[in-house]
């Protein structure tokens, strides 16, 4: 049996109003399929936590509550967690027609329970996959995308980096077909805001003695020319001791160092410490330290949930029902990111354009788009595939 937790949040007075429209939020989870070695390195070593989104659609929820009155919505919430002993179309099909449906899955379940929400015509989100297949190739018409792209984290470090002047850049990668499809990424982010490559060098992920020389930092980083080291770690598995180890005393970037990310606990500006401190503490009963914050999965998620509740004054909201791909399709649809810039959909691949932070692990440095980088009609357009650019063409 599919584990299905039918939450119902804070509202319970609306219940009595037979009148009141409800707002489905679904969040499909598969807990069997996730893999045991997730935020740890080739060593076995934790190296990220890795949270479901759950608190942050709850979180949206309980911010929502005054928009939620005035406009005579119930909000329902629920977890589908699917098992893979039981047919998944059996286990969607609890899915109701008008729900916006998070995805919270590793990616080749994502990509069958998208395909088949798709089918059914379900609006559904992306919230924590930056691959750009996704985008550009998959290109479904109910998909829509609130974590950045890896296209729009890598254009962001781009233009930090021209910013700043550091144009030469040696690129050091991990072996996995991730981290060469992120190089291949970053490469071009680089070229197309004018920085060079002074070269590419991968690490290898061996125990054997004849490797280690090869992977030392040193060795890594010498022989070249350069302005600044980018690193490309996905699993964070040799980058944390690159940095501080460089043959030349050089920043570091990318995966560690100085790191594009969607959301950031040290954000001092917009609004965000409040929002920090909300997301802390809003569940007395499951109160988060100060060092916590929201993962780039977990924003994506509350942007998702947000992007609809801040836009209720652009649905068509009737007795019975809300549309959620109603309110995404419209444009004037916005939420507030506490980023500075609020967040609208791109119509031509449902990507959620949103600035990107420039971060270490104790501040903010910048926030992307940098100044001077333009567009003719929407300056975060800078950041990711334009529309001339993208494959995706969904408008």
């Amino acid at each position: 049996m599919s584990v299905v937790r039918l939450l119902i949040t804070l509202f319970a007075g609306f219940i009595s109003h037979a009148s009141a429209a409800t707002f489905h939020a679904v969040i499909v989870t598969a807990s069997g399929a996730e893999s045991g070695a997730r935020g740890h390195s080739f060593a076995g070593i934790q190296t990220r936590v890795e949270r479901p989104v759950q608190r942050g659609v709850e979180l949206a929820l309980f911010e929502s509550t005054t928009s939620f009155e005035a406009y005579g919505i119930v909000p329902k919430l629920m977890i589908i967690d699917l098992n893979d002993q039981q047919p998944i179309d059996t286990q969607l099909a609890q899915i109701p027609t008008d729900a916006l449906v998070i995805l919270d899955l590793p990616k080749p379940e994502f990509i069958q329970v998208a395909t088949a929400l798709n089918a059914l015509e379900r609006t559904t989100i992306n919230v924590r996959h930056p691959d750009t297949d996704l985008r550009d190739q998959i290109c479904l018409p109910s998909l829509y995308h609130t974590i950045p792209s890896e296209r729009m984290y890598f254009d962001a470090l781009g233009q930090f980096l021209i910013y700043r002047g550091w144009r030469k850049v040696l690129v050091v990668h991990g072996p996995s077909e991730r981290d060469k499809e992120r190089t291949a990424i970053l490469e071009k982010s680089l070229k197309k805001f004018g920085a060079e490559i002074s070269d590419i060098r991968q690490y290898t992920l061996s125990h054997h003695p004849d490797d280690r020389d090869k992977n030392k930092p040193e060795f890594l980083t010498g022989g070249a020319s350069y302005d600044v080291v980018a690193v490309i770690d996905s699993d964070k598995d040799f980058g944390r001791y690159i940095q501080y180890s460089t043959r030349r005393a050089r920043p570091v970037v990318g995966d560690v160092g100085l790191t594009p990310v969607g959301w950031h606990r040290t954000l001092e500006r917009y609004g965000a410490p409040q929002l920090n401190e909300r997301y802390q503490r809003f569940d007395q009963s499951n109160p988060l330290p100060p060092s916590e914050a929201m993962s780039d999965a977990e924003f994506a998620a509350w942007s998702a949930i947000k992007l609809i509740t801040n836009s209720l004054s652009v649905a068509g909201i009737n007795a019975q029902s809300l549309s959620p791909r109603q309110i995404l399709e419209h444009p004037d649809t916005q939420v507030d990111l506490y980023k500075g810039t609020r967040g609208s959909i791109r119509n031509w691949n449902h990507q959620l354009r949103q600035p990107i932070l420039l971060a270490t692990s104790e501040a903010v440095i910048a926030v992307a788009p940098m100044p001077k980088f333009l567009h003719p009609k929407h300056y975060v357009d800078t950041l990711g595939f334009d529309k001339p650019e993208s494959p995706c063409q969904l408008n």
